[in-house]
């Protein structure tokens, strides 16, 4: 006999959608910055919008006694729980000395940034190190059409995309501002010193040289894995499983572990490059 399923059916915390008004509001996602994108003269106001959406299933966290919601609240060390209108920010200096500062100060010294994307240089698009890609937004016309089309254009044609600084998360970057799909979109870039340099690992030096036979086989294992990328025909496994899991439970059906196959080990690095050469033959 199976156990039972809880479902459990929390106060709603805002009204509900109809199914138009679900689909409306995830075909238009919400504007998250606006402003200017300045060529020279050029002024071409635009509205960035979240180029990617995030998949991920969320987990509520409820109390296993009364299924109710765990809520988190602020509380200073003295232990008393603090509003928002009575939180300043602190700079550190060193530990436990900090420079208080409001936030209304901080707000004062945002750069123009936050309004406008100054287009100073033009450089190849693939120049750029995808490593330092941060996140991408796009850029839609607001009341700008035709110097955003003529921007697009161009951007298209040349193949270059734009330099310049955005304001957004309450953060500037660096931001690569460049043709996509019929349209202008916004990647904004971690700063030079947030990448790390593998060089500074010492488990990376001194590592052995691969023999011949290795290098070729381990070529031979490339060439027969070598395709064209698909990025559509991978898909998120565990949300599958999440999702079955929870209809099954929903159901009343009894869910079995799955077992995972072990995969038999190789005696060498040799004896596993052969076996798996063999295997795409």
């Amino acid at each position: 006999m199976g156990n039972k399923t809880e479902v459990v059916h929390l106060a709603e915390e805002k009204p509900r959608q109809g199914p138009q008004e679900a689909e409306s509001a995830e075909a238009l996602p919400r504007t998250i910055w606006s402003g200017s994108l300045r060529l020279g003269l050029v002024n071409i106001p635009v509205k960035a919008v979240a180029m990617t959406r995030d998949r991920r299933i969320g987990f509520r966290m409820l109390h296993r006694s009364c299924k109710t919601p765990i809520s988190f609240k602020r509380f200073c060390q003295e232990g008393d729980e603090v509003g928002l209108a009575d939180i300043v920010y602190g700079y550190p200096l060193e530990k436990n000395r900090y420079v208080v500062l409001e936030k209304k100060e901080i707000d004062d010294a945002r750069p123009e940034s936050k309004s406008v994307i100054e287009l100073d240089r033009f450089v190849n698009f693939f120049q750029a190190d995808p490593h330092y890609f941060e996140k991408t937004y796009l850029l839609l016309p607001d009341r700008s059409e035709a110097a955003y089309s003529l921007l697009r254009k161009v951007m298209e044609e040349t193949g270059k995309a734009a330099i310049g600084r955005m304001t957004i998360r309450s953060r500037e970057r660096v931001v690569l501002v460049h043709y996509y799909e019929n349209a202008i979109v916004a990647t904004t870039l971690r700063y030079h010193d947030e990448v790390l340099d593998p060089a500074g690992y010492p488990a990376l030096k001194d590592l052995p040289e691969p023999t011949e036979r290795e290098m070729e086989l381990a070529k031979e294992i490339v060439k027969g894995l070598t395709g064209d990328l698909n990025i559509s025909s991978y898909r998120d496994e565990y949300e599958e499983k999440i999702e079955a899991l929870v209809r099954s439970k929903m159901e009343g059906a009894v869910v079995a572990r799955e077992k995972k196959k072990a995969r038999p080990a190789a005696k060498s690095l040799m004896d596993a490059l052969r076996q798996t050469a063999e295997s795409l033959k």
